[in-house]
């Protein structure tokens, strides 16, 4: 089985977290939160146009490219911030809910691409999904 610890530790101890976990920190956090509201806002517009036209339009193709651009960012700013607490966060079960609920968005898109026919049940689970992690996002740092 795949041990996570020491992969984590390296992580940790490295130089990146020692720079993140510096002044830097409050201003990759706050970039963080910014990627993921432009990840959440545009998901949810999209979602909510499609249950109520039940189709992709240019709109939400449009949200979509932003979202997943945001998404990039939101990724690596949280590597970031994971780095300075990574031998933490294996304790920490919001971190498992979090990536978790990613795991199913991410499931949820693909599935959505790939059966038409169900576009609004996917649109819908996408909203009630994407609030589980920004909820379970803000429980880390209440859950150590």
């Amino acid at each position: 089985m795949f041990e996570l610890t020491p992969l984590l530790t390296a992580l940790e101890t490295s130089a990146l977290a020692d720079w993140v976990g510096g002044p830097i920190y409050p201003l990759i956090s706050a970039l963080h939160i910014l990627a993921l509201a432009f990840v959440i806002a545009p998901v949810l517009m999209a979602d909510v146009r499609i249950l109520k036209t039940g189709v992709i339009d240019d709109q939400v193709a449009r949200l979509t490219r932003v979202a997943l651009f945001a998404f990039a960012a939101a990724a690596l700013t949280g590597v970031l911030l994971l780095s300075v607490q990574a031998t933490g966060y294996v304790e920490n079960v919001a971190m498992y809910w979090k990536l978790g609920l990613l795991a199913v968005a991410g499931v949820n898109a693909l599935l959505f691409y790939r059966f038409e026919r169900f576009h609004r049940v996917f649109a819908a689970a996408s909203a009630l999904v994407w609030f589980g992690i920004l909820l379970s996002g803000r429980w880390i740092a209440f859950a150590a």
